[in-house]
């Protein structure tokens, strides 16, 4: 009889969502046209209560690579990045109960910056990071060792085991979690084309995070 899933208990969570344009920004830039950009985006978000107190720039960039603006949501603890060569979109401690909201968002922003910049994207990537608390009376220990082979590590004293799995397209880690106490970390990166709505992009994120929980006997609820 398979062994029942336990829901998992996450803490720190942290995702990052990366696009890089076809071509880099540079008139936009170069020609005084940031503006235009940070009227855009501003425009788009402020569905979610971003007001220009929210925008901000790095003011110390050593090249042009540096350079970028930054609009923080507040109200769903997230950040949206725009640089010459792409952006990037990051949000602390997120959970799937916030799900909607975070994938409108930043769909929205994605569609303002495309129209601005008259560019599509050439790639996407994501990464998911969280620490998983261990199940009562199952150690993550015993779980992972069915990954590995113990005997040929010489690893019959290890206090844990670190896994990372490459594939073409995405990749996992498991590592011992320096905040939970027996604790686990995971980290999920997945990349796609540049033709992927975000919409699509966090469908699959959800997929690949319950797959990995299911993994650990554990699931998101």
């Amino acid at each position: 009889m398979p062994e029942e899933l336990v829901v998992a208990e996450i803490q720190q969570a942290f995702f990052e969502y990366r696009a890089n344009f076809q071509k880099p920004i540079i008139v936009l830039w170069s020609g005084g046209r940031q503006a235009e950009i940070i009227d855009a985006v501003h425009n788009a978000l402020v569905e979610w209560g971003v007001g220009i107190e929210n925008v901000g720039w790095n003011q110390g960039a050593k090249n042009l690579r540096e350079v970028q603006l930054t609009f923080g949501v507040p109200s769903l603890s997230a950040f949206i990045q725009v640089g010459v060569v792409g952006t990037t979109m990051t949000a602390q401690n997120p959970d799937w109960s916030r799900a909607p909201a975070l994938v409108s968002m930043f769909q929205t922003a994605m569609d303002a910056l495309k129209g601005i910049t008259a560019q599509q994207l050439q790639s996407q990537q994501t990464t998911l990071g969280f620490h998983v608390k261990p199940p009562e009376g199952r150690p993550f220990r015993e779980t992972v060792t069915q990954f590995v082979n113990v005997k040929a590590l010489g690893g019959d004293d290890a206090a844990m085991f670190g896994i990372s799995v490459y594939y073409d397209d995405h990749s996992l880690l498991f590592d011992a979690s320096a905040v939970i106490q027996g604790g686990l970390f995971v980290r999920l990166v997945r990349n796609f084309d540049g033709e992927r709505r975000f919409e699509e992009v966090a469908n699959t994120l959800y997929s690949d995070e319950e797959a990995v929980l299911h993994r650990l006997g554990l699931k998101l609820q």
